[in-house]
């Protein structure tokens, strides 16, 4: 960058020396009594000018360069009633700012080329800015809602046939919603009137997966299904929700059960387990009082061992109950530590 200058309005004695404090940014020559200034880059510096007397004078001489008006972003996104600061990245000073939508945000800027923002409502706001040298840039500024929810909490525990429903209180409209993983174990779909979310699960399943509900402006809400279950109490069957010493519940199925009462010890111990074999696997829940239906005390979750109970380390339980006999089928359900949801297992000699 050079910009040169002229100048003669002056008087002395003659004979004129010049100088310049800083010839990296401005240099100083003089030829028949004219001064020429030569700015070479932003900056400032003294011109000297000095007579055969050596009476002398300084110019202060500032080298302003002209660059381009540019924001360090040109578009931001808030929700209403939010303040942002969004900064001048280069420009030429003596910043001023108009906005085209007032009653969406609003704005100031100071004249370190710093811009207070203020959402107002949800829409699209263009400010444009203006610096002392007539550059412009524009921002623009979409205000959106948030979207709300009646529940954001995960579902833990979701039973087939009975769909979870999660109702749009707020938000900008155009709402989908998509279901991770396998469409094998779990459905999404909206409401005729696009205002709930319905969640269907489809096969028994430890799913742990996602559904995201999204608006037309991209926000988004995003719920974890953990566990897809048959009706507890419907359809028997040798299976079992439980976490034992791992750290989740998990679901699976068996293949054996069996169920044994001691009338002088009124001792009762229902099992389930993989197989009939020297390597079966399972759970046993050993409890006081007898087989029917109804709450059981010092009761203790074992192991099933290669085709024994292992009694040697047993996991707490609280809260255990038969709920239901039919047909031979035992359904005993209790709470372990740490879980909401309660683990059961279904059973039958």
């Amino acid at each position: 960058m050079k910009s040169r200058r002229s100048d003669s309005d002056y008087c002395g004695n003659g004979n004129y020396k010049v100088t310049s404090s800083n010839e990296d940014v401005v240099t100083a020559t003089i030829d028949n009594d004219q001064i020429q200034v030569t700015g070479l880059k932003a900056g400032d510096a003294n011109v000297t000018i000095t007579d055969w007397a050596r009476m002398s004078t300084n110019v202060k001489v500032i080298v302003d360069q002209l660059v381009d008006l540019v924001l360090k972003v040109s578009s931001t996104v808030m929700y209403p009633n939010e303040d942002k600061t969004i900064e001048v990245y280069t420009g030429n000073g003596g910043y001023s700012i108009t906005v085209d939508n007032p009653s969406i945000a609003k704005a100031a800027i100071n004249d370190k080329g710093q811009i207070q923002i203020e959402s107002l409502a949800p829409g699209t706001a263009t400010f444009t800015v203006k610096d002392r040298r007539d550059k412009t840039t524009e921002l623009i500024v979409k205000v959106k809602k948030r979207m709300v929810v009646d529940n954001s909490e995960n579902i833990p525990y979701l039973v087939i046939g009975t769909p979870a429903t999660i109702k749009i209180l707020d938000g900008n409209g155009g709402y989908t919603c998509t279901a991770g993983g396998s469409a094998t174990y779990l459905k999404c779909s909206m409401s005729e009137d696009g205002t709930e979310v319905i969640i269907e699960g489809l096969k028994r399943y430890r799913y742990n997966n996602k559904v995201t509900i999204a608006d037309q402006d991209g926000e988004k809400i995003e719920v974890t299904i953990t566990a897809i279950d048959d009706p507890y109490l419907e359809n028997p069957s040798y299976r079992y929700m439980l976490a034992g010493s791992y750290s989740y519940q998990s679901l699976s199925t068996s293949k054996v059960g069996e169920i044994m009462h001691s009338a002088d010890f009124n001792l009762s111990q229902l099992l389930v387990k993989s197989s009939t074999t020297s390597s079966a696997s399972g759970y046993a829940v050993q409890f006081t009082g007898d087989l029917g239906v109804g709450s059981k005390t010092n009761a203790t979750l074992y192991k099933v061992t290669r085709n024994a109970v292992d009694k040697n380390v047993g996991y707490p339980i609280e809260d255990c109950r038969i709920d239901k006999v039919e047909d031979g089928w035992y359904w005993v359900s209790f709470l372990e530590p740490g879980y909401t949801v309660r683990s059961y297992f279904i059973t039958k000699e």
